[in-house]
C-alpha cells in the first residue's frame, strides 16, 4: 500500500487532468449535458500525449480521431438542444441494418490496425490495442447519435485498457478506466428507461 501511494504521488499532472476530465465528461454524457463534449475533447488531447508516451499507438491515434468525433457530437447535441425538429438526436437503439456494419468495422479494424501496429515492432499487444480502439471508435460515434448500445462497446474497450494500464501501474488511468467501466454500466441503466418509441427518420441517422 505504501508503494501504491508513493507511485500515485509521482504521477504527472497530465494523467490526473485526463482522469478528471474523462470522468466528468462521461458523467455529464449520461445526464445528456452538451458540456460533456468539451470535457471529452480536453481528455482526448491529454490522452494523445499519454498513449504515445506509453507506446499504445492505436490508442493514441484513436484519441486524435476522437477529438474530431467529439466535435461532431458537440454539434449534434447542441443542434438538438436548439432545434426541436425531426433531426433531434434522441436515445434510441442502433438500427438493425447497421449492426452488421458495426461488426464488420470492428473485425476489419482489429485485424487491419493490429497487423499494421505489429509491423512496427514497437507496439505492445497490438491486436488487443486495435480491438479496444475499434470498439471505442464505434462507441464514440454511437454516443454522438445517442444509440444506447454505445455503453456496451465502451465497457468492452474500457476493460481492455484497464488491464493495459494496470499492468503498467499507471494508477490514475487504472482509476479512470475502472470508473469509466462503472459509469458505462450506469449509462446503460440510466438510458434504458428513456429509449424513444417513436420512429426515427432515416435522415436523422446520418
Amino acid at each position: 500500500m505504501d508503494e501504491f501511494w508513493s507511485q500515485l504521488s509521482t504521477i504527472s499532472p497530465i494523467d490526473w487532468f485526463a482522469m478528471l476530465t474523462g470522468i466528468a465528461g462521461v458523467y455529464l454524457s449520461i445526464k445528456e449535458k452538451t458540456l460533456a463534449w468539451l470535457l471529452f475533447i480536453l481528455c482526448y488531447i491529454a490522452y494523445v500525449y499519454i498513449s504515445f508516451r506509453e507506446s499504445y499507438f492505436a490508442f493514441g491515434g484513436m484519441n486524435v480521431i476522437f477529438v474530431a468525433v467529439a466535435s461532431y457530437g458537440w454539434y449534434q447535441w447542441t443542434k438538438s438542444t436548439q432545434d426541436n425538429t425531426a433531426d433531434e438526436v434522441r436515445i434510441s437503439h442502433l438500427p438493425a441494418n447497421r449492426r452488421w456494419l458495426v461488426a464488420t468495422f470492428i473485425c476489419i479494424g482489429t485485424i487491419g490496425i493490429g497487423w499494421t501496429l505489429a509491423q512496427t515492432g514497437e507496439a505492445r499487444l497490438p491486436y488487443y490495442d486495435a480491438f479496444a480502439t475499434s470498439c471505442a471508435l464505434v462507441a464514440q460515434w454511437m454516443l454522438s447519435r445517442k444509440h444506447i448500445e454505445n455503453w456496451i462497446f465502451w465497457i468492452l474497450s474500457d476493460l481492455v485498457y484497464l488491464v493495459f494500464f494496470f499492468n503498467d501501474r499507471i494508477w490514475p488511468s487504472v482509476i479512470l478506466f475502472a470508473v469509466f467501466t462503472l459509469l458505462a454500466v450506469k449509462g446503460w441503466l440510466t438510458w434504458k428507461p428513456k429509449l424513444t418509441t417513436s420512429i426515427i427518420q432515416p435522415d436523422s441517422q446520418k
